[in-house]
């Protein structure tokens, strides 16, 4: 048996294993079980183990670190030992999100609806419709919702073979920033669900405060988007490649596909005494399979989820090793009186403002996220330390605080997976992306946290 071959089959079997993890994690939701709970933390150790080894130098210090912090906690608190294990497997309902959402852009893919909205740009293109930053913000801005990060490369590439004049590097921090409006509201990104978890809220507890800053994040990125400047900035000028000849394939089955996940999350978010994110994580495993069937295409969706799942490993090994190890830290911190002491020190540090304990919580975020940490620890670990009633907040208020927090810290970290992936897009160094988007995200840190604050200081949430 040749190296590659064996260490192919590894991440295969690593790749099984996370998803094994998730679906037991489901499971879990609605039958509870001590045994159930020990075998999801058995493999979170096991995929923190072996990831570790595949990650970068920093990422290996900050788990390092995360997992030593939450051992000395464990030890001075003398916890139970069963219990502390369990924090191994705390996050896998975050992990679920990336681990099953990424199957719905996997049957869209196998159905043919991708290559189908690439036609229909391709058609407005020809008609004289040439706005493909617009376009592009518009198609990120939706189909990212569904295919979170996916939705980046998807909406580049169909830019490259279907517009005829743009600047190629504005045109990806354009689909960066679209990104950034679906992290601020969608229940299928793992931010959301974290604010959700944490504050034991439903979506409907803060979603619509979420979509009011995201209209709000809409209006800015359109200000802002004159701004964009990038040195050697290269216009691209082709041919677009001739439409096939066969006819076109319809997209009405992507919006009723569309229109029938979203609707049954929000569905289900009703009728289950679950959270959200347990609901969008079922949707997202059982739908596309069924629909699958339905459309006669089940064998070909079969065929592109085990390669998905075969790369799984290798393409989520940083997000596994930071939320294994970022769910047993926030475990063994919340077994303290760590959070009694930071509250106190913070509401100290702020002079007892609301505003400048806000204003300090998402500065603090964004400045960490620059030297490579991720904002899940830093949430959870304010998220498990603060506590909303004694600032005399709602948790809706704190969760959308943590929320902002996370996006624009997200959007200015050269560590994001988002500013990795636009860095690969446009063959880019990340801290020149965060540069051009610095001022965007600072301003968009400042704004939501006070309109925000004038919210609660009238009494709205």
């Amino acid at each position: 048996m040749s190296p590659t071959f064996s260490k192919k089959s590894l991440f295969t079997t690593l790749g099984i294993l996370a998803y094994i993890g998730a679906t037991l994690y489901l499971i879990n939701q609605f039958v509870q079980n001590d045994i159930i709970m020990i075998v999801i933390s058995m493999i979170g150790v096991i995929l923190l183990l072996s990831a570790f080894f595949f990650i970068s130098v920093i990422s290996r210090i900050v788990v390092t670190t995360l997992v030593l912090i939450g051992s000395y906690c464990i030890y001075m608190e003398e916890s139970n030992l069963t219990h502390a294990f369990s924090g191994f497997g705390e996050n896998f309902n975050l992990l679920s999100l990336f681990l099953l959402i990424p199957l719905i852009g996997t049957f869209m893919s196998s159905a043919g609806y991708l290559s189908a909205l690439k036609v229909k740009v391709q058609e407005k293109e020809r008609k004289g419709a040439k706005h493909p930053y617009r376009l592009s913000y518009f198609l990120t801005s939706s189909i990212g919702v569904l295919l979170n990060y996916g939705a980046m490369a998807i909406v580049k590439r169909i830019a490259e073979e279907s517009f005829s004049s743009y600047q190629d590097k504005k045109l990806t921090l354009t689909i960066m920033r679209a990104f950034g409006f679906c992290m601020l509201w969608s229940p299928y990104f793992v931010n959301v669900g974290l604010m959700l978890v944490l504050f034991q809220l439903s979506w409907s507890d803060i979603g619509g405060y979420a979509i009011f800053l995201a209209v709000i994040y809409l209006l800015v990125s359109w200000l802002f988007f004159c701004f964009i400047h990038f040195k050697d900035e290269k216009q691209v000028e082709h041919k677009t490649k001739g439409l096939s000849t066969s006819r076109p394939q319809s997209l009405t089955p992507f919006y009723i596909f569309s229109i029938v996940l979203v609707s049954l999350s929000f569905l289900l978010d009703w009728v289950l005494h679950v959270n959200m994110l347990t609901v969008v994580s079922l949707v997202a495993l059982f739908l596309p399979f069924l629909w699958a069937v339905v459309s006669r295409i089940f064998r070909s969706y079969v065929q592109d989820v085990v390669i998905q799942v075969q790369d799984t490993f290798l393409r989520l090994k940083n997000e596994l090793a930071v939320f294994i190890s970022a769910g047993y830290f926030g475990m063994a911190l919340s077994q303290t009186d760590f959070g009694t002491y930071v509250s106190e020190q913070l509401f100290d540090a702020s002079f007892g403002s609301v505003y400048l304990l806000s204003m300090f919580i998402v500065g603090l975020t964004i400045l960490l996220s620059q030297v490579g940490i991720h904002p899940v620890i830093i949430i959870i670990g304010i998220g498990s330390s603060l506590s909303p009633v004694k600032f005399g907040v709602s948790p809706e208020y704190m969760a959308m605080i943590l929320l902002v927090a996370w996006t624009t810290s997200t959007q200015m970290s050269p560590f994001s997976g988002q500013v990795l992936m636009a860095s690969r897009l446009m063959d880019q160094k990340p801290i020149q992306i965060v540069k051009e988007n610095a001022s965007f995200s600072l301003t968009i840190a400042f704004l939501f946290t006070s309109l925000l604050y004038m919210i609660l200081r009238f009494g709205m949430i």
